[in-house]
């Protein structure tokens, strides 16, 4: 090893890691933050398909190459937003009641309102998404997001089906198919939107659906 390598080297042969600025990285997120911001101002507005780069750069005090740089594309500042929101509607805590819940019925019960709630904080974005179901870049979002429900569904039944509380004859296959087609945001547009149901109102008839087709009368 020459001179040179050794000086790279700190005391245990590792080398050092690279300095990392505190402000630099509280900058890159508060722009990060301020362009999700725009990007949800501009949806809302004028659906995704209608918003541009330069318009959600515009908005947001920075130049497109930033956005660029930061996100990459639309569809992944729409992904980000959705991860944000999930955070928003208090998911772990939605998740912690679930597991606390004592019967059955008390964890779908909390399951239906943990729905509604990631649907009423994500409903801007939703509408922004429905207004461009033909883009390429959409349908994957929604496929892959219809995967991550699947998954939660599927970690719920698994619940209900070891503690041995789901009806006679329901495989876990098909009890997560149930309880997947009834949790689809389809489903939350048409009771709040097409019938002008409350978000609360939509969440109790959740639960009586998910009762009816998955535990024993």
């Amino acid at each position: 090893m020459n001179v040179k390598q050794e000086s790279a080297l700190v005391p245990g042969g590792r080398r050092p890691q690279p300095y990392r600025s505190p402000l630099r990285a509280e900058r890159a997120a508060d722009t990060r933050r301020r362009i999700a911001s725009a990007a949800l101002a501009l949806f809302t507005e004028k659906g995704f398909g209608g918003t541009t780069i330069t318009a959600i750069a515009e908005h947001a005090g920075v130049a497109p190459q930033t956005i660029y740089a930061t996100f990459g594309t639309k569809a992944a500042i729409l992904r980000a937003l959705l991860e944000r929101l999930e955070e928003d509607a208090g998911s772990a805590e939605w998740r912690d009641r679930i597991a606390a819940a004592d019967d059955a019925a008390a964890k779908l019960e909390a399951f239906a309102h943990w729905s509604a709630a990631m649907f009423a904080t994500s409903k801007a974005i939703i509408a922004a998404a429905q207004g461009a179901v033909g883009d390429p870049t959409i349908l994957e979002l929604r496929a892959e997001g219809d995967r991550h429900r699947r998954q939660g569904v599927t970690a719920l039944v698994d619940t209900l089906a070891d503690r041995g509380d789901l009806v006679a004859g329901l495989s876990r296959q098909q009890a997560v198919d149930r309880a997947w087609m009834l949790t689809g945001v389809d489903l939350y547009l048409a009771a709040t939107d097409g019938c002008a149901w409350a978000d609360a109102d939509y969440a109790r008839w959740l639960t009586s659906l998910l009762v009816h087709q998955l535990l024993p009368s």
